[in-house]
């Protein structure tokens, strides 16, 4: 065996969510090293995510790759869903979602939801990963085993093409391999079943041009809807011809070789005759499921690996991209030398309420789906056309929150973290669809466009930042030169921009890497205080420690 690889961070899993870690350690000058077992990136094509919510626009942001995801799905088409019984069947309802054309950039994020299919999607972060000063793309490897100690973690991997055995010493293992996660079970985490929802079968159609077949106009998902329920939908991936088809609720679809999809296309297609072939046919349960933990010492999980949903709402991949912004810069502060003890610990309890709450809107989402009470949608004459009527009208209202879920996108938050230090404010509703912007601890910092064209959320991402308004700069300087002598990175903005600065509501505020407020106030501690308030957000204040206590809550000031 030759010597080991040697890298700060190894990401098991080549993915969307270990490529996007990648991206953001690589952002913060940290090196990394990811392995995947294929060949290479999206060599299939998958019936997986390829809706991109304004949260994960924003890191794609940072890490420079919005303009090839924009370019990867036409502006001009419309994200509507029509409900029907059939391409030639009864109309029922539409919801409507403008195309990126006309939706714009929303007001409280420099970004918009953006669709992009995970084929296309992977290689653009793949392209970058390997493009990056400090990140590192493998092929062909295959993870086998880990051995972790105080000081750094060894791994062997199997080259699939050499068949040699490669090991790699990092300062930090992180799985993002997967719901089945090899480093998952050698850490002995539980992986519960929160919720059973049923069995389904996508297949990926090629369609030439189905508009001409239908009368719907501009649209980016049919969902089929008879007596028994929603029974199928077909889903535009790419725009430009490429369909998912998906079958719902059926168990004999984990058979493909024996469960006869052509009848179901058919029932959908009507007694229209569309030419299409099938490029691939992929059977899954539709299951909801959480780890206990998310790691554990030296070795760390991320996206499915911690978590899987039914993608009513395209919550998993947006949940994996926000483990792993989360987990980047507590590692980054790990490897530098100035995060403390426990900053780590606090990735659980910052993502996990996360991903419970994701979970718990998809369950909706998909009960929505199936629904109940659609015994007369097929039937001709008044009765059937009531039933559509009111049917069509309980989908609009019930789904609205899968098509529009922005709350679910800007406002989760990490308010109970220990790292965050709280002022008493009041928390906001926290809302499936709608957001409201603060800056209350815990919270992503909110978007405003500053003079010179940037958004605040362009000044986050390799250190923490220390906002100033109302002429505060000069005691938040000692701040900064207090973070600073214990090397924590960190960076004075001082901004004179009262519209600004009434969003953000204290003349301090304190931003972590990742976006979130970790602490506000109008007036900084005293020294022994300040000491204490960069222990807590930098993770240094463990439970048992006796020389500091966690700062107080700023008092709120209710005149600012």
């Amino acid at each position: 065996m030759n010597s080991p690889i040697e890298t700060s961070v190894l990401i098991i899993g080549g993915g969307p969510v270990g490529l996007a870690l990648a991206l953001d350690l690589n952002h913060q000058g940290i090196a990394c090293l990811v392995t995947e077992q294929d060949a290479g990136t999206a060599l299939e094509v998958q019936a997986k995510a390829g809706t991109h919510n304004e949260r994960s626009m924003e890191f794609c942001r940072r890490w420079g790759v919005i303009d090839e995801i924009a370019a990867s799905y036409p502006e001009d088409e419309a994200r509507d869903t029509v409900y029907c019984t059939a391409i030639d069947g009864h109309y029922i309802g539409r919801s409507k979602v403008a195309s990126a054309r006309d939706r714009g950039v929303p007001a409280v994020g420099p970004e918009m939801m953006r669709r992009c299919a995970q084929n296309q999607f992977d290689p653009i972060l793949a392209r970058s990963v390997q493009a990056g000063a400090h990140s590192e793309l493998r092929y062909n490897l295959k993870f086998e085993s880990f051995v972790q100690d105080d000081d750094d973690v060894t791994s062997t991997l199997h080259d699939l093409v050499s068949g040699q055995a490669i090991q790699v010493r990092s300062r930090y293992l992180v799985g993002c391999d997967g719901a089945g996660s090899t480093i998952r079970k050698a850490l002995g985490i539980p992986f519960d079943l929160i919720k059973q929802m049923g069995f389904s079968l996508s297949a990926m159609l090629r369609i030439d041009k189905l508009e001409q077949h239908i009368r719907f106009g501009s649209l980016e998902r049919l969902m089929f809807i008879g007596p028994e329920g929603t029974w199928a939908n077909m889903t535009s991936v790419d725009g430009q011809g490429l369909w998912r088809f998906t079958v719902v609720g059926a168990e004999s679809a984990l058979s493909p070789e024996t469960y006869d999809i052509a009848s179901v296309v058919r029932r959908a297609f009507g007694g229209l005759d569309i030419p299409y072939t099938i490029e691939r046919v992929v059977p899954w349960r539709r299951a909801q499921t959480l780890a206990r933990s998310y790691g554990q010492g030296r070795v760390w999980l991320a996206g499915d690996a911690l978590h899987t949903t039914s993608p009513t709402g395209g919550h998993g991949l947006n949940t994996g991209v926000g483990d792993a912004t989360d987990l980047s810069w507590m590692l980054a502060a790990r490897v530098n030398g100035w995060g403390g003890e426990a900053l780590l610990d606090a990735y659980t309890i910052e993502r996990r309420p996360v991903a419970q709450r994701n979970l718990g809107s998809a369950t909706e989402n998909y009960q929505a789906w199936v629904g109940s009470g659609m015994g007369n949608v097929t039937l001709d004459g008044p009765v059937g056309e009531a039933a559509r009527r009111n049917i069509g009208n309980s989908m609009v209202v019930s789904l609205h929150q899968e098509w529009s879920s922005q709350g679910i996108a800007l406002g989760y938050r990490y308010d109970t973290s220990p790292l965050i230090v709280p002022d008493g404010s009041v928390p906001t509703t926290d809302h499936p669809s709608f957001y409201v912007p603060t800056a209350r601890p815990g919270h992503r910092a909110p978007h405003a466009w500053l003079t010179d064209g940037r958004s605040t959320l362009d000044l986050f991402g390799r250190e923490f930042v220390l906002l100033c308004f109302g002429g505060a700069a000069e005691q938040g300087e000692k701040l900064v030169q207090a973070a600073r002598a214990i090397a924590m990175p960190m960076r004075l903005e001082a901004i004179d921009q009262p519209e600004v600065a009434a969003l953000y509501e204290r003349q301090l505020v304190l931003v972590r890497p990742d976006g979130h407020v970790a602490w506000r106030s109008n007036v900084l501690p005293d020294a022994d205080d300040v000491r204490a308030l960069i222990d807590t957000v930098r993770g240094a204040l463990m439970p048992h420690d006796a020389t500091h206590t966690p700062v107080a809550p700023s008092k709120v000031d209710l005149s600012h």
